[in-house]
């Protein structure tokens, strides 16, 4: 009798073991299994088992769980209702790659979240991992907050042949760019175009890489088409978070074309005041007491990109001309400067209120 009570629980263990294995010749199971052991926080295992030894390389374990891991709070309060796991055609120049896409919807709280996620998994000796550059993606973060478009793109560059299939490192790609002010006309423009299109090639239905086209567009003065690629985007938007910065963006490109109306639309539209771009529109149309109140807002908000702090000193600079406010004028002109020295605008604008500020003396 102890004997069959002792095989019982031997294949009990067995069969509960055999439940829990992982297929990971199967990628598809393996991206479900590393979707399901995310939602559990089993960030460990996941790092163990599923990470390719590329992708190691770049990340220890504890650099990655500290990246991953939730509040139990959070976990507590999410409950997952959908998840839909969508495969990409084999690509034969890279057959040892295979790309996913995961759409799921949850509950957080009372909220409904919707998520789209895009994966590359790589053949190692017969099993599929996971290519992760969490790490890699922050520290280019970093260096392009900084305006170090350089070394932002060499370790794009690095992501992409860990990962050639990561449409977030060519969107990202495109920006550096796009954002780099010392690059010849050629390099600046085949270096923005190449790779934004070639982000939109790779996912068709991820909103951001419409978002950097169509800033490509408005930066050549092709309204048109950035408003297409603005309009394109919109449709690809999973939740209003994500529509606002469509919305933002809208609403400058109809500033650019001197549409008051259709830009005020727009960015009342969005959840979160554009405090700045509301600025711009009331100091175009002449109001500047309204402009300087926007822009007063936006400068509480801060800014983490410097490029963007240069245009909002500017254009608060300007503002307060207008007004008479010579001495802060001068002080955020100033500032921008320290960003921008070379910028053409922001050395005229300083001329100006620099005479401004001599007659008040």
């Amino acid at each position: 009798m102890n004997k069959i009570k002792f095989l019982l629980c031997v294949i009990s263990l067995a069969t509960l073991l055999s439940c829990n294995s992982i297929d990971f010749s199967n990628p598809e199971e393996v991206i479900k299994s590393y979707r399901t052991l995310s939602k559990e926080n089993k960030n460990e295992k996941l790092y163990d088992d599923f990470l390719s030894a590329k992708s190691k390389e770049f990340v220890t374990k504890d650099e990655f769980v500290k990246s991953r891991s939730k509040p139990d709070s959070i976990l507590n309060s999410t409950s997952l209702l959908e998840s839909k796991v969508s495969s990409y055609p084999i690509d034969v120049n890279n057959p040892t790659y295979r790309r996913f896409k995961v759409d799921e919807k949850m509950i957080f709280k009372k909220d409904t979240i919707f998520k789209r996620l895009y994966y590359s998994l790589i053949n190692e000796n017969g099993k599929w991992k996971v290519v992760w550059t969490g790490t890699l993606l922050s520290f280019v973060d970093k260096k392009f907050d900084d305006g170090n478009y350089l070394e932002a793109r060499k370790t794009l560059e690095k992501i992409i042949e860990i990962d050639p299939f990561n449409g977030l490192a060519y969107k990202n790609l495109a920006w550096c760019y796009l954002r780099d002010q010392t690059l010849t006309k050629n390099d600046w423009e085949n270096g923005v175009v190449k790779n934004a299109k070639y982000a939109v090639a790779l996912e068709e239905d991820n909103y951001l890489h419409y978002n950097t086209l169509a800033a490509y567009y408005s930066r050549i003065g092709n309204s048109d088409l950035a408003i297409q690629n603005y309009e394109r985007g919109l449709t690809h938007c999973l939740n209003n978070k994500e529509k606002d910065l469509f919305y933002y963006n809208l609403s400058l490109e109809y500033l650019v074309l001197k549409k008051y109306e259709k830009a005020e639309e727009y960015i009342l539209k969005s959840i979160k005041p554009g405090w700045y771009l509301h600025g711009q529109i009331k100091q175009a149309q002449g109001n500047y007491l309204e402009a300087f109140e926007c822009f007063e807002k936006s400068l509480k908000e801060g800014m983490t990109e410097k490029s963007l702090q240069g245009d909002l000193f500017y254009d608060y600079s300007h503002c307060c001309l207008n007004l008479g406010k010579c001495e802060l004028a001068l002080e955020y002109i100033n500032k921008a400067l320290d960003i921008q020295p070379n910028d053409e605008y922001y050395q005229d604008l300083y001329k100006q209120i620099k005479d401004c500020h001599a007659k008040t003396q």
